[in-house]
């Protein structure tokens, strides 16, 4: 397909407009004046829920939902039922993703059940296809635990990608540094490791991952669109179904990690999607749908299209050791819509954007020469 007066989002931001050839859609030929192409986004950090909660997300329900969001591959966490802490749920997994239209790749746990206390086989499930080990949902490893896990996967090639939250401290801001510290204190005792912490809520947890950096140590850190853009003061009128973990901030917590994103302190955006029926966030759940509203709200922050680029589709592949292959996404900037959540591809339609206004919009999705997605072009 040749895309005339194209924009090109790289590394180097957005082109002037140009034409593109892209493998899929054989010889057409199509206007795409005030589109952006892009390759195709990898959230390194989602919950597909399957096996065991079809109720809020399998794998194909995951997938197609990703896909009309912009993400041509995702990080699927181990917190299934039964945990994904085997290789054999790896190999099932792995070999069920590859029916899917986008590219799933698999997280195995760091430990047995969650439980923060016994070391899963690290090479056994690399070799299975993990592409990296996290106990994501939850933080019970002691510095000692992580320590060994950290020397395990660093062994076995894998980053370590963790929930920062002492759990003995509850869901504060302390909690979070406080997790984060020991996160740190942890790799400096494993060569080789690296770590990732995952979804950074506080501008405390900011400066210790700065602070290491500046050292040299070998760590990365993501962020969320719902971080990015929201605080605990918005999502307060919505009680329970405004339950995110970590929670949503103050306006101080939230700048320091738009200010932490653009200076590269935090190298990537992850949704942390985390699709939920509306009885179980009516009763708590934390969680919110991520794919489908994560462009929107990060055009709405007027981000650098360089920090975008290397947010969405350049660091996240370079911390799971991955490639860009046949991925693209076409992008209406201007295109307004109003976040209708009945809508969704998700099962999950919990999400603290509903009803908002919103500007741009996927207007197709192509995988391995496919195209997966496409909405009508309002410039053809």
């Amino acid at each position: 397909m040749r895309l005339r007066h194209v924009r090109l989002l790289d590394a180097r931001g957005l082109s002037y407009p140009q034409t593109v050839e892209i493998p899929a859609g054989g010889a057409e030929e199509r206007d795409a004046t005030g589109l952006i192409l892009s390759p195709g986004w990898l959230d390194l950090h989602a919950h597909l829920r399957d096996p065991g909660f079809p109720e809020k997300e399998t794998l194909s329900s995951g997938a197609a939902s990703a896909a009309f969001g912009g993400f041509t591959h995702v990080v699927a966490m181990a917190n299934t039922m039964p945990v994904t802490d085997q290789p054999d749920r790896v190999r099932d997994l792995v070999t069920r993703a590859a029916d899917l239209p986008i590219r799933v790749s698999v997280v195995g746990a760091v430990t047995i059940g969650l439980e923060g206390r016994t070391l899963t086989d690290a090479m056994a499930l690399k070799a299975a296809g993990a592409v990296a080990l996290s106990d994501d949902g939850r933080h019970l490893m002691d510095g000692d635990t992580l320590a060994r896990a950290l020397r395990a996967a660093a062994r076995a090639g894998l980053p370590v990608l963790i929930h920062a939250q002492a759990e003995h401290l509850g869901r504060g801001p302390q909690a979070e540094a406080a997790a984060v510290q020991d996160a740190l204190d942890s790799l400096a005792q494993a060569p080789g490791a690296r770590l990732h912490i995952q979804h950074v809520s506080t501008q405390a947890a900011v400066e210790l991952i700065r602070a290491a950096k500046e050292q040299g140590m070998p760590v990365t850190a993501e962020v969320t669109p719902h971080h990015l853009a929201l605080t605990a003061g918005d999502v307060a009128p919505l009680g329970p179904f405004g339950n995110v973990s970590p929670p949503l901030r103050t306006a101080d917590d939230r700048d320091a990690l738009v200010k932490a994103l653009s200076r590269g302190v935090i190298d990537v955006i992850a949704t942390d999607h985390a699709p939920h029926e509306l009885p179980a966030k009516a009763a708590g759940a934390n969680g919110f749908h991520g794919f489908e509203t994560a462009l929107a709200v990060l055009l709405g922050l007027d981000l650098d299209p360089r920090v975008l680029y290397r947010a969405c589709v350049e660091r996240p592949r370079q911390i799971i050791d991955q490639s860009i292959d046949d991925e693209w996404i076409l992008i209406d900037p201007d295109r307004e819509w109003t976040v209708d959540p009945s809508s969704f591809k998700s099962r999950g339609k919990n999400t603290p954007f509903e009803g908002r206004r919103m500007r741009g919009r996927i207007v197709m999705t192509v995988c391995r020469g496919q195209i997966i997605v496409e909405r009508m072009l309002q410039r053809v």
